[in-house]
C-alpha cells in the first residue's frame, strides 16, 4: 500500500484499525501511515517530523 492509497482511505472515512485489518499491515506500519497523515493535515513534512520525534530520544 502506498501514502497516497492511506490518505485517500483516511479521508473517505475509515479509521487506522479499520485500514490495518482490511490492508492486512501490522500496527507499526498503520502507525507510520498514521504518522503521515497527520503530517498531511498539519501541513507538515515528514522529515520534519521525523527529526523532531528523534530529538526527543
Amino acid at each position: 500500500m502506498t501514502m497516497e492509497v492511506y490518505l485517500k482511505l483516511r479521508d473517505s472515512g475509515k479509521g487506522l484499525e479499520d485500514i490495518r485489518i482490511e490492508k492486512c499491515i501490522s500496527e507499526a506500519t498503520a502507525w507510520t501511515f498514521e504518522l503521515g497523515y497527520q503530517c498531511y493535515l498539519k501541513n507538515i513534512a515528514l522529515d520534519d517530523a521525523a527529526l523532531i520525534i528523534k530529538s526527543w530520544q
